[in-house]
């Protein structure tokens, strides 16, 4: 197994070929993983092939759940445009009520 190579490397090694491809300047990518200091060529065609991206693109999991739902905010947002001054007149705690959540003004604020 050979080195590994930390992310501002592979970084640095996917923008600039992402870069070169993107304005068609012809290169060779052996001579990129050489100017990165990447010694082992399988490493190297291994990171250009998938790009590992450590972001993960799912939503945040952690702390505590949501009390009001996204398809909750699109009922109140419904009843704002639905009953126009009316709902606008209407205090946190009753727009809540009318969706039917169960949550303090200041949480629906």
């Amino acid at each position: 197994m050979g080195p590994h190579y930390p992310t501002p490397v592979k970084a640095y090694l996917l923008g600039t070929a992402a870069y070169l491809e993107t304005h068609r300047v012809p290169f060779f990518k052996a001579d990129l993983l050489r100017q990165f200091g990447i010694r082992s060529r399988t490493q190297g065609w291994e990171i250009l092939r998938h790009g590992n991206d450590r972001r993960h693109p799912s939503f945040e999991t952690r702390g505590r759940k949501p009390i009001i739902s996204a398809e909750d905010l699109r009922k109140m947002e419904e009843i704002i445009w639905q009953y126009g001054y009316q709902a606008r007149t209407l205090n946190w705690q009753g727009l809540a009520n009318m969706v039917g959540i169960q949550a303090s003004a200041r949480t629906v604020e």
